[in-house]
């Protein structure tokens, strides 16, 4: 069964500055800032195009991972962690 406070809300922004917005599920619970909407599972996504290279899922979950890790407070603030490509 899905645990929606594992859901992180994630932007990825390519190097063309297209944002992509998904939801990454990671092995801990997080705040309620940067939880995907709830009618959103993994994978989900919005804007794009542009002929953006996405990472792969496994180097998304590492990345945001990393992101938590190092930049908790920020993506906190903002409300969703941000991963620059």
């Amino acid at each position: 069964m899905p645990q929606p406070d594992r859901y992180v809300s994630v932007k990825i922004e390519c190097s063309s500055n297209h944002p992509h917005d998904i939801c990454v599920e990671v092995d801990r619970q997080v705040p309620p800032e940067l939880r995907c909407e709830p009618n959103a599972g993994p994978g989900y996504s919005q804007g794009g195009g542009g002929g953006c290279s996405i990472p792969s899922p496994a180097e998304i979950k590492e990345l945001t991972r990393r992101e938590l890790r190092d930049n908790f407070q920020e993506s906190k603030r903002r409300g969703y962690v941000l991963i620059r490509r």
